[in-house]
């Protein structure tokens, strides 16, 4: 789980990255980049209609991907700090509890976007591009349901080592 965790975060990274890198090229240097911003995605129509709406639209786009990359970035420090004689600590608990936090960003963010692109849709053609992360949402409250269950774990852990 620990190298699957660091190839997505790395992935995360690289895509965060490679957004940031052609939106601000696109921004100052040239504009033909928007028809392929990464992985096939054509902004191109949202940039001849208002840069405003591109630039927080892409902006938008790297917020999810980067706090998905973070997400990821906590989960590596699960597995670094994760001690399997004694799981339950303090440190885990907020980790587990900081990735239900950003999930629910995500999901949230997500909404923002998937609503703002929906506007936009009705102004111009735009590209059909799925930034649905509702779904993050509800991991957020598995995750935090988890992470409360790990926190009396990690009380009851204590306890027990007072009482030994």
């Amino acid at each position: 789980m620990n190298v699957i965790s660091w190839i997505v975060f790395v992935g995360y990274c690289v895509k965060a990255g490679a957004i940031t890198i052609v939106s601000i090229l696109s921004l100052f240097v040239n504009k033909n980049v928007t028809e392929n911003l990464y992985m096939g995605i054509d902004l191109s129509n949202l940039y001849s209609f208002n840069k405003i709406h591109y630039t927080f639209f892409v902006l938008l786009i790297i917020l999810i991907v980067a706090l998905k990359a973070f997400i990821f970035y906590f989960l590596i420090k699960i597995f670094e700090i994760m001690n399997f004689n004694k799981p339950f600590n303090s440190l885990v608990e907020g980790l587990i509890f900081k990735i239900s936090y950003v999930s629910l960003s995500v999901g949230l963010i997500g909404i923002v976007a998937n609503s703002y692109k929906t506007w936009l849709t009705y102004k111009i053609s735009f590209t059909e591009l799925d930034i649905d992360n509702s779904a993050y949402i509800f991991m957020a409250g598995v995750i935090f349901v988890v992470a409360s269950l790990f926190k009396r774990a990690t009380e009851i852990q204590f306890e027990n080592d007072l009482t030994i």
